[in-house]
């Protein structure tokens, strides 16, 4: 079993050991990878349309036409029961999952209607780089629900 989540810059030093935890943790169920993908541009010249359609361009090269589920503000709300069952079926299907994140402004509209499925984690708005984090726990979360195992950190 494979994961690969995309998400465009880089996690913030601060949240860097987070992200390791997690990874070390879902590597006994799986093997994660977390790629950075560039950033659109510079927020404060750049029109924001513009920075994400280049984030959406550096995605899609990425993702070289394979499915993929897309954390998004307006996506299906789950439990972490919910999505775990998600990942197991996902699995069962294919031999891997892979996540895109969008960037700090948001997703390019092509990416949200040709995603296999769009996930939310709440109607509030988070930083890509938390969502990085909130997924992974919920990736580990999923796996220890899958195999029966306690969970509580």
């Amino acid at each position: 079993m494979r994961i690969e989540i995309i998400i465009p810059g880089k996690i913030s030093k601060h949240l860097l050991p987070a992200q390791e935890f997690y990874e070390e943790k879902i590597s006994r169920f799986a093997k994660v990878e977390v790629n950075f993908v560039p950033l659109g541009g510079d927020i404060n010249t750049l029109d924001p349309k513009i920075i994400i359609s280049k984030e959406s361009e550096h995605i899609l090269k990425r993702l070289k036409d394979r499915k993929y589920t897309l954390i998004d503000l307006w996506g299906k709300q789950m439990t972490s029961e919910e999505f775990a069952q998600y990942m197991d079926k996902t699995f069962v299907k294919d031999s891997e999952l892979v996540f895109v994140i969008g960037g700090p402004l948001g997703i390019d509209e092509t990416l949200r209607k040709n995603a296999t499925e769009r996930i939310s984690f709440s109607r509030m708005t988070f930083t890509h780089e938390m969502c990085l984090i909130l997924l992974l726990e919920q990736i580990f979360r999923g796996f220890k629900i899958l195999k029966n195992e306690k969970y509580h950190y």
